[in-house]
């Protein structure tokens, strides 16, 4: 599971990221991806997944398709959109 506290991303007692405006990064600062409207995107733009109704689809995720309610569980804390835990939970990994 990650908390979010603000714009850090915490997996346990250690920083895995953090939000930066749209963009995902890594604990090291490393852009992962970003997230616009209710795409999810690498850094060269690739779309990786995007949120349609109630899931979270994409081709990169093990299980096609993920009730957004197991991402809200998986990613939990800070007053940040939908579409942002989607991406915190493809980029980082819940």
């Amino acid at each position: 599971m990650l908390k979010i506290i603000g714009y850090d991303i915490w997996r346990g007692n250690e920083k895995a990221g953090f939000v930066d405006g749209n963009h995902i990064r890594a604990h090291d600062g490393r852009k992962l991806g970003y997230f616009e409207e209710d795409h999810i995107r690498d850094m060269d733009g690739h779309k990786l997944a995007y949120i349609s109704g109630d899931h979270l689809y994409g081709e990169s995720l093990t299980n096609a398709k993920i009730s957004l309610d197991k991402v809200n569980e998986s990613v939990v804390g800070g007053l940040l959109p939908e579409i942002a835990k989607c991406a915190i939970y493809v980029l980082i990994g819940a």
